[in-house]
């Protein structure tokens, strides 16, 4: 389908497969300082990870169902949904949006507060908490180090689980990805291999959640 206006499609593609390239980039990095014992900085790469995953799983969605549907955005509604691509908390919303009967409610609890926002910046910098735009004086001294081992071993856990799903996909179907097709290509055997090694499980992120959404629901 032609595109007329707005961000070319090579550029669309381009973000989709390069954020993705990140994605593996940053989760590979969460775990070298996971296995090191930098939980905070593991924790902090490992939910930029998902914010990358986010933002190419929403453009090669956006390709996918402009090329299949009535076609792209004009540009000014374009550049708009642009925009959300930069906002964090939008990121990580998106990222449960699609199966949140996956998910653990308390997770998606975390995001829709901006919790998980907050998690992230304390584990990165020394501080006192914001209130309503103003500095809470009154507040205690947050720092990275309260962000524990498990915090850090959960969430990428998640990410890891994840990846590891596309890549048994397209093993299987030989795609995923139905938007951008180079995507596909960034999940190697190799990485396929390394996400093999990870031990460990994420509790937020599993099929047994979705019969106990159910029954709470």
């Amino acid at each position: 389908m032609k595109k007329n206006s707005g961000i070319s499609k090579y550029k669309l593609n381009k973000l989709a497969t390069e954020s993705l390239r990140n994605v593996v980039r940053l989760h590979f990095d969460s775990v070298l300082l996971y296995d090191n014992g930098s939980f905070p900085s593991a924790f902090q790469l490992s939910v930029l990870a998902i914010e990358e995953l986010s933002k190419a799983n929403w453009i090669d969605h956006y390709i996918w169902s402009s090329e299949t549907n009535s076609g792209y955005l004009d540009a000014e509604s374009e550049h708009e949904w642009l925009k959300l691509l930069y906002l964090h908390p939008k990121k990580q919303w998106n990222f449960v949006a699609r199966d949140p009967q996956f998910f653990s409610p308390n997770f998606i609890e975390l995001i829709k507060t901006r919790k998980l926002e907050e998690k992230k910046q304390n584990s990165i910098y020394v501080g006192l908490k914001r209130l309503k735009g103003k500095i809470d004086v009154e507040s205690r001294v947050s720092t990275p180090w309260k962000i524990k081992q498990d915090d850090a071993k959960q969430v990428i856990s998640m990410v890891n689980a994840e990846l590891l799903r596309y890549c048994q996909r397209i093993e299987s179907d030989e795609f995923y990805f139905e938007g951008a097709r180079e995507m596909d290509e960034v999940l190697n055997y190799q990485i396929y291999s390394q996400l093999l090694a990870w031990p460990h499980k994420s509790g937020l992120m599993n099929d047994s959640w979705v019969s106990k959404n159910q029954k709470r629901n």
